[in-house]
């Protein structure tokens, strides 16, 4: 895993879209609002906030921006989430 690694610098600056390594402000109407940070598969761990690029909440995040409301199939069904904030 390591051999094909690949350094990405975080930003300084409010992220205006959704990309791997952005922490995202949501809310939803079941669980008000939450803070995830988008990581690769091996990083990812819900309990801490941490969810993969992979999973189905993780990809439909990416590429969104402030203000856009997506909706996500998961286990339970589905659920809509609005972007507040991306850092």
């Amino acid at each position: 895993m390591i051999k094909y690694a690949v350094m990405i610098e975080a930003s300084s600056e409010g992220g205006t879209e959704v990309v791997l390594g952005s922490t995202v402000v949501i809310e939803t109407d079941r669980h008000g609002e939450e803070t995830f940070t988008i990581v690769g598969s091996a990083e990812a761990d819900a309990a801490a906030g941490k969810i993969s690029f992979t999973s189905p909440i993780g990809r439909a995040l990416l590429g969104r921006h402030p203000g856009e409301t997506i909706r996500v199939q998961v286990p339970a069904g589905s659920l809509d989430y609005k972007v507040v904030e991306v850092r």
